[in-house]
């Protein structure tokens, strides 16, 4: 392929040079110009391999119906994945990379090995071959293959914003049927939206030859556009309409460009009373042999390069036709000084007056003649030509453009449910039946001449707002003409004649799934991906469909099409996620020691909050360090951050009526500056949430749930006051977030509180076990509550929440001496762990109830109803058999979180099994212990048992789940 930039035409600013690279070589453009032009205008061949084949493709249209120029861009703002090369305006310092071939496009090694597998990669071969002997076989390599980009994690500095609005009209489209209707309307008083993807107005009267009302064509859009706006009217351009919903409401994505490239976008949600599609066309190709090489282009493409842009696309054009379409375009590339192109014709009798002016232009012609082969590698050398009596002649060229017909843009119409119907006379799917409120002018009602197109559009306009203006009169050279189809050229073998150019569908392939009967529409393009690409069908789905209809003797009404769906086109993720990008997306949430914590080395998980899992500080590793963090609260103090833990307020006269209801333990009899431990059911009696209650009064109580269920319990006690006991006089409030909790465990624990300054008697005898209390930390409001996590004399200390930096700095520095250690979430867990504790979630499933972790005795006690009790009670839930949380040592191996226990008699899978491991850990003072449910477990205590993991089975002894202290000689209760 040999394009180039033409001395002059175009609508380009030739005085504004711009520097851009493409796969690192350095090329330039100018204002005006898209990567896409700019890129042909210096030479560009191949840009990329296609996805099945890795055969070479180069540019082939001029805008988003493009099915091969995907490119990796970065521009000043960011960078993007995939984007179509015409829809990318260039900009100073732009970088295009290649995202397919390797090592690069001119030479990719994948297309050596498919050359030898094509024969077997025909429709359908991932269902017939990829299933054997396994699909992982193969994945990574096709993943691999896609090669249309890949994120890299960044986030870009575009701005993202929405603005939601509502309009009397909403025009789609700002082409010469668009602007025909916004003309209609001006002075009417409406409330008008123009709308159209392009930077500029006009439609294809930006390159095509037009006058209108005595006016070049692109004068007359100009005029029309600043009308509208002086009119008050909304004219959105670089915007995308994506999609179409009940009610006429739209969603819009408009971009906005300036001289580093995408800055930001914005989606539009815009409602409208009253819509206009002059949604416009695309060029259709002609299916021949070997069409899919670098330097065969739309024709219509063609004409927008060279009328457009100043670019011819080469050297030696020739273009290949069924229509008079294929004339303009060999007119406008004698009119633009090129070389005379060869024209071949697959009718007898073209337009009398195309016919004459492209002779007398110097074209050379054949009538009644096909494409039989397309002859060259990465770029188009010449073409085999055979005429409808045989003689075969060979055209030597490197461009060639595809004249097939049009293709209307209707998918905004199918969004709204209305149906396709083939028109005969334009060889197209057009709508004759609309949505209501809606009004077609232009390409989607088949119109192809300009006079027509502007006529529906005025009519559309006056529809909607008669305010009598004339219809704006057109005055072309040339029309387009009639289409006589030829759905695929009746020469040479099919196997390399491309329907679908982006997912590699030949026209062997459609009639394949003829041959295997799968002729409906749906299952044909999924046997064999025909218009599933990015580019939804655009240039392939009305072909595939008439060489379907061909194979099945049907007419292609009879055909029909897929089912179009949003968006119309491709859309940036991060448009539509908008702010909602890293913490935008899910805000990170800060315990208020963040900075301590920091400062400490800690190493953040999320667990909801960003908490520490270790400290670097404890150790080179996270090993290391978690043993120094658990020995630290074993043989001294350790300091732990537990503001995540929940804090739900109930308060009012019937707050211990109202909280005893929720929880399996009874708390009508828990006194004031008490704390009780239990657990909270669904009403099937499963499991939903466990911690401490603390009653601060009669009338106030404390709800401890878990971290991850704070506001989910919070939600829960709304729910159940509000629809269940509305007469109750209760408030709730999760106050969470108001206060910082700091939870200090180990033997010398009260002698660290004590340097606090607590403004209250703290001694055993004074403060004792599961008990609250209320004053001040030196100086500060505070919540104290003993209770215990780790099985050691422990206290946590709730201040506000702003005070929680000091707190955490203030306890380690005040027990630096007596050994205050910085301690993680990995380490706190495990501690649990050697005490047995229940860890909600992992030793807990959809099934476990209070009865499987021996609490049993405490459902009995309770009199009272609470949420979930008769479900306790119903047979299934007292069945001997069922799972019990127990513990285990090993036999002979470590314990592998997970692996399941085998039933007896069993030493090899598969086999029936009792439970599962659901936490373990390596414990420096009991070694490697494990808690597991397993049915019936309270009764096989010193039972041993097989275990299953990770391929092998081993041997445990089922025991109690208490590992340390099992006297609870450590709590000082």
């Amino acid at each position: 392929m040999s394009g180039y930039r033409l001395t002059s035409g175009g609508r380009i600013d030739r005085s504004r040079p711009l520097n851009f690279t493409f796969d690192g070589r350095a090329m330039q453009g100018f204002a005006g110009d898209t990567l896409a032009s700019a890129m042909l205008a210096n030479g560009v061949g191949t840009l990329g391999r296609s996805f099945k084949y890795h055969r070479p493709r180069g540019i082939y249209a001029a805008g988003i119906e493009d099915p091969n120029a995907m490119l990796e861009v970065i521009d000043g703002h960011g960078r993007e994945p995939a984007l179509r090369a015409g829809q990318v305006q260039l900009v100073e310092g732009l970088q295009a990379r290649s995202v397919t071939g390797w090592p690069s496009p001119q030479f990719d090694l994948a297309s050596l090995a498919t050359r030898l597998a094509s024969p077997f990669m025909t429709a359908g071969f991932y269902y017939k071959t990829l299933k054997w002997p396994n699909w992982s076989w193969y994945e990574e390599a096709i993943r691999k293959a896609a090669g249309f980009g890949a994120p890299d994690g960044s986030v870009d500095a575009r701005g993202r914003e929405y603005r939601h609005a509502s309009c009397d009209v909403l025009v789609i489209g700002a082409g010469p049927a668009g602007l025909a209707a916004l003309r209609s309307l001006q002075g009417s008083g409406r409330e008008v939206v123009l709308v159209d993807h392009a930077p500029v107005a006009g439609g294809a009267l930006r390159w095509e030859d037009a006058r209108i009302d005595g006016q070049d064509g692109m004068a007359w859009a100009d005029k029309v556009v600043a009308d509208c706006r002086a009119d008050g009217g909304n004219v959105l351009l670089n915007t995308f309409v994506t999609g179409a919903y009940e009610g006429n409401f739209f969603t819009l994505i408009e971009s906005f460009v300036d001289g580093a490239g995408l800055r930001a976008e914005r989606i539009w949600k815009l409602r409208a009373r009253q819509v206009v599609m002059a949604t416009g066309s695309v060029d259709r190709p002609l299916v021949c042999q070997n069409n899919d090489r670098p330097g065969v282009l739309l024709s219509a493409s063609v004409r927008q390069f060279i009328g457009e842009y100043g670019v011819a696309p080469g050297e030696r054009l020739a273009v290949f036709t069924n229509n008079d379409s294929g004339y303009l375009t060999a007119l406008r590339a004698i009119q633009a000084g090129m070389e005379a192109p060869v024209l071949i014709d697959t009718r007898a009798r073209p337009s009398a007056a195309h016919l004459e002016a492209a002779r007398a232009g110097g074209v050379q012609i054949h009538l009644q003649a096909q494409i039989a082969d397309i002859q060259g590698g990465k770029a188009v050398r010449s073409l085999r030509v055979i005429d409808h009596a045989g003689a075969e002649q060979r055209i030597s060229c490197d461009a060639l453009a595809l004249a097939g017909g049009a293709t209307p843009m209707i998918h905004l119409a199918a969004h709204r449910g209305a149906r396709p119907v083939y028109d005969e006379e334009s060889s197209s799917f057009i709508c004759t039946s609309l949505p209501q409120g809606w009004h077609g002018a232009g390409a989607a009602t088949g119109a192809r001449e300009l006079s027509d197109v502007l006529v529906q559009g005025h009519a559309a306009g006056q529809a909607i707002a008669a305010t009598g203006r004339d219809a704006p009169l057109a005055d072309v050279p040339l029309g387009m003409g009639e289409v006589v189809p030829m759905w695929q050229a009746a020469t040479g073998s099919t196997k390399k004649m491309f329907v679908d150019l982006q997912n590699d569908v030949k026209a062997s392939d459609v009639q394949l799934a003829a041959r295997e009967n799968y002729v409906s529409v749906e299952h044909l393009k999924r046997y064999t991906t025909l218009g599933m690409g990015t580019d939804q069908g655009r240039t392939s789905n009305i072909n595939g469909l008439a060489i379907m209809a061909a194979a099945t003797g049907r007419e292609v009404a009879k055909v029909g099409t897929t089912t179009f769906r949003p968006p119309y086109t491709a859309t940036r993720m991060g448009a539509i996620a908008h702010h909602r990008q890293e913490d935008g997306y899910a805000p990170r949430r800060l315990m208020p020691a963040h900075g301590a914590h920091v400062a400490l080395a800690a190493q953040f998980e999320d667990f909801g909050w960003q908490r520490p899992d270790w400290y670097e500080c404890n150790g080179a590793d996270r090993e290391a360090a978690v043993r120094t963090e658990m020995l630290a609260v074993r043989n001294a103090v350790g300091v732990f951050d537990a503001s995540p833990l929940g804090k739900v307020e109930v308060v009012g006269p019937d707050a211990r009526e109202f909280i005893n209801k929720f929880y399996v333990s009874n708390l009508a009899t828990l006194k004031p500056g008490r704390i009780r431990y239990s657990v909270m059911c669904h009403d099937d009696g499963i499991i939903f949430d466990d911690g401490v209650v603390a009653c601060v009064d009669d009338n106030f109580f404390l709800a401890g749930p878990t971290s991850g269920n704070a506001e989910t319990v919070a939600a829960w006690f709304e729910r159940w006051r509000q629809t269940e006991w509305p007469g109750m006089a209760v408030a709730i409030a999760p106050v969470t977030s108001n206060w910082a909790a700091i939870a200090l465990a180990g033997p010398k624990a009260r002698d660290l509180l004590a340097r606090l300054g607590p403004d209250f008697d703290i001694s055993g005898e004074a403060f004792a076990h599961m008990q609250f209390r209320e004053g001040s930390i030196g100086g500060v409001p505070a919540r104290v509550a003993r209770v215990s996590f780790t099985g050691e004399l422990q206290y946590e200390i709730a201040v506000p929440a702003r005070y929680g930096h000091a707190l955490m700095q203030a306890a380690l520095r005040e027990g630096a001496d007596m050994g205050a250690t910085g301690i993680g979430m990995e380490a706190w867990l495990r501690l649990r762990l050697e005490k047995g504790y229940l860890h909600l979630g992992a030793d807990t499933n959809g099934r476990t109830t209070p009865l499987d972790i021996g609490m049993g005795g405490v459902v009995k006690k309770k009199a009272a109803d609470f949420i979930g009790k008769r479900a306790l009670s119903l047979p299934f839930n007292a069945l001997e058999n069922r799972e019990e949380l127990v513990g285990l040592k090993p036999v002979d191996v470590p314990i592998r979180i997970g692996a399941r226990i085998l039933a007896e008699g069993h030493d090899q899978i598969p086999c029936p099994t009792i439970g599962n491991v659901t936490s373990v850990c390596d414990s420096p003072l009991a070694g490697n212990i494990a808690m597991a449910l397993v049915e019936g477990g309270s009764k096989r205590m010193g039972q041993r048992v097989k275990l299953y993991a990770e391929g092998r089975v081993s041997e445990a002894e089922i025991c109690s789940p208490v590992f340390v202290d099992p006297k609870n000689e450590r709590l000082h209760a």
